[in-house]
């Protein structure tokens, strides 16, 4: 792959891009109480490490907790022991990993090829729908989505620069890619490297041979088990089977024990790019298409159609199947899609005019999701000046003359300017609304300012786990409780139960009583949990039930 010489000289689309990009990420991220079940994991896991004083062996709900590698956990421990234990620091280093991932996208596409695709490619990464989903809760997706491209990076400017050092580098970033999320993602990425380098040397097995040996291999490797395999034999050393256990159902069984989905599991990751890469998802998969019209347009795209290549093929190939998975692929999906547009020739009429259309629809689409969203959750009439003037952006380069210099990046942005205005007005306005029967602050609130409550007494919870309610209560919880059996004990009892089972002689006791989300026992399908919210707010609860907080000491 040929190197691009181009300047240092940052282009004022990119910093315009930048600016809004860092704005839209930071407004309104600590909004919303920890979401559930997976950011309570991390958040809870933080909490008993200060509680305990052990940053090694991680707890949640006070039982140990061996199912993901510590870097995440030890990335927010340090936020919080900085900003205090609150969202803003459990999410902090998520959201700056998040924004440092879009600057590695706008980088490694500005070292394989140049600025204008350099900048598309950001724009694309910057505005994916489920990896700007991601930043906005802790957990281990978008660590990884870091330490996964900075591995890439390094790799390929260390084979472009021919220098050992970014190599070596690298090798250290695949460490803590494994101790973010896994061993597993050191076959991932050899793949990747390794498929990247066949299609650079094909037929020549010596300089395959000769670029093999350029990785330093013997060091490289030993440095990333090292770095990576450090916390697996300290957990071996210390739980023995026990984590051995933990270990082979989150790797093993999960890719070759669960039951195969056919060809629905085929389609599995293809149907999810449709909206996990909205906006820029159907350029995509054109882009994709074609590249293998010829053996030369897949050499010219190498290194990223590698990446997602076999990304794909493995994820498929893994039985057990989930969307946020491929959120490491967007980097390379948005490289693609933007040398795609960047090579596009005028006289290409009829691709021109389907790629605009491409462009557009969903830039529309976003903007009227926008307007819809206003009077559906009844905002403020000022928010429908954030579409109106999305619109406005994106109907200028078809007044600009052919000749403006921006006009082509204008039409290229509008999808990024359209979705750009839909999640400003869900950031800025739906976010915080959905906090309005989210309680979960306000029982943690009770349980720690009530004078009699030791931080000892663990709490009943009746029926299936609310995974956040650990690190609001600060206490252990006790899920699964049996009311009758809770309320005719004779020593102090806390308890969260359902109203109805309240016994009416303890109703004296009630500290807090409200409404909880319940339907399908989380609200991480946030869809779903939006759906309910809105009936809530026009007074259905079918989705919630009444639980009462209930405090009483010995009989």
């Amino acid at each position: 792959m040929p190197k691009v010489i181009q300047s240092a000289k940052s282009s004022p689309v990119y910093l315009v891009l930048l600016l809004s990009t860092a704005v839209l990420y930071w407004i309104n991220f600590d909004v919303n109480n920890i979401w559930t079940p997976n950011e309570s994991f991390y958040a809870e896991a933080v909490r008993e490490m200060f509680e305990s004083g052990n940053f090694v062996d991680i707890s949640y709900n006070y039982s140990p907790r061996f199912n993901k590698p510590p870097l995440t956990y030890w990335l927010v421990a340090s936020s919080v022991a900085l900003f205090g234990n609150n969202e803003f620091a459990i999410r902090l280093p998520v959201l700056i990993l998040a924004f440092l991932t879009t600057i590695l996208t706008y980088s490694t596409a500005r070292l394989l090829y140049n600025r204008e695709t350099a900048v598309l490619a950001f724009a694309m990464q910057a505005v994916s729908i489920q990896f700007i989903a991601g930043k906005q809760y802790a957990s281990p997706e978008i660590p990884l989505a870091f330490f996964f491209t900075l591995t890439l990076y390094l790799f390929v400017k260390g084979q472009m620069n021919r220098q050992s050092i970014y190599t070596i580098l690298a090798s250290l970033s695949l460490g803590l890619t494994i101790l973010t999320k896994g061993y597993p993602y050191i076959i991932v990425i050899g793949g990747i490297i390794g498929m990247y380098l066949l299609i650079e040397t094909l037929p020549d097995r010596k300089k395959l041979f000769s670029e093999l040996k350029s990785l330093y291999l013997p060091l490289t490797v030993p440095l990333a088990l090292l770095i990576g395999g450090s916390w697996l034999l300290y957990m071996y050393a210390t739980h023995g089977n026990d984590f051995l256990d933990i270990l082979k159902s989150e790797t093993l069984d999960r890719a070759f024990s669960q039951k195969s989905k056919g060809l629905r599991g085929l389609l599995f990751y293809p149907e999810v790019i449709l909206w996990s890469f909205f906006p820029y998802s159907l350029v995509f998969y054109v882009s994709l298409f074609s590249s293998f019209r010829s053996w030369q347009r897949i050499r010219n795209i190498s290194f990223v159609f590698s990446w997602f290549i076999v990304m794909l093929i493995l994820f498929t190939a893994a039985k057990g199947k989930i969307p946020t998975y491929f959120i490491q692929a967007h980097p390379a999906m948005a490289i693609m899609a933007a040398c795609y547009l960047v090579s596009l020739q005028p006289e290409e009429r009829l691709k021109n005019l389907l790629v605009r259309f491409l462009l557009i629809f969903p830039a529309l689409a976003a903007v009227l999701g926008g307007v819809l969203m206003i009077p559906l959750f009844e905002l403020h009439t000022g928010f429908y000046a954030i579409p109106f003037l999305a619109f406005c952006l994106i109907m200028l380069p078809w007044l600009l003359p052919q000749t403006h210099p921006y006009r082509k990046t204008m039409i290229f942005l509008q999808p990024f300017t359209g979705t750009y205005a839909g999640l400003l007005v869900m950031t800025l306005g739906i976010m915080p609304q959905l906090e309005q029967f989210r309680p979960y602050d306000k029982i943690g609130e009770t349980i720690r300012t009530h004078p009699d409550i030791g931080t000892d007494m663990p709490l009943y919870l009746q029926d299936y786990k609310l995974h956040n309610l650990p690190y609001y209560a600060r206490r252990q919880v006790i899920s699964r409780a049996d009311p009758d059996e809770i309320q005719k004990r004779d020593e102090p009892v806390l308890a969260l139960l359902r109203s109805s089972d309240i016994r009416p002689e303890n109703r004296k006791y009630v500290i807090w009583s409200g409404k909880i989300y319940r339907k399908n026992n989380s609200e991480s399908r946030l869809m779903i949990y939006i759906q309910n919210h809105l009936k809530a707010r026009n007074g259905d609860f079918s989705g919630y039930i009444d639980y009462s907080l209930l405090y009483r000491e010995n009989q």
